[in-house]
């Protein structure tokens, strides 16, 4: 859907139609972006199917287990950072090029900054699996 709505056409003459919500941006700007956010949101994705791959009944919290969690959760935090500072970048550029003289208003919003919440949460629960590792491989070792 993502690719439709970068490359599709504008119209919505087909059954299926996606719209890329530019916020003032020009379309090249706001596809840009898009792009971006979907390939390192698709990374994150990928990391945690690896993640899931890796537990095993034995070894809940295996050192590759935490590893590739780590990761999803830094990939994801990267993405939400980028959804936020991007736009007001790309505004910021543009207005530059063009040569702009006077004030320029950048806007946030609320769900922008909300995505954030659910990033940093997973980097709570990556820590909080380190540390069930930990205990895991104490528990091993006493027995």
């Amino acid at each position: 859907m993502t690719a439709l709505g970068i490359w599709g056409p504008g119209g919505s003459g087909s059954i299926v139609a996606a719209t890329l919500f530019t916020d003032g941006l020009p379309r090249a700007w706001a596809a840009g972006i898009a792009a971006v956010l979907a390939v390192i949101t698709s990374a994150a994705l990928v990391e945690l199917a690896r993640m899931l791959g890796h537990v095993h009944p034995d070894a809940l919290f295996s050192v590759a287990v935490t590893r590739h969690f780590r990761r999803f959760a830094c990939l994801l935090m990267v993405a939400a950072l980028l959804r936020v500072l991007l736009p007001p970048i790309a505004s910021l550029w543009e207005a530059w090029q063009q040569g702009a003289s006077g004030s320029l208003r950048l806007t946030f919003s609320g769900d922008d900054l909300f995505s954030l919440l659910p990033a940093a949460v997973f980097f709570f629960v990556a820590r909080l699996f380190d540390e069930a590792a930990r205990l895991e491989d104490d528990q091993r070792s006493i027995v």
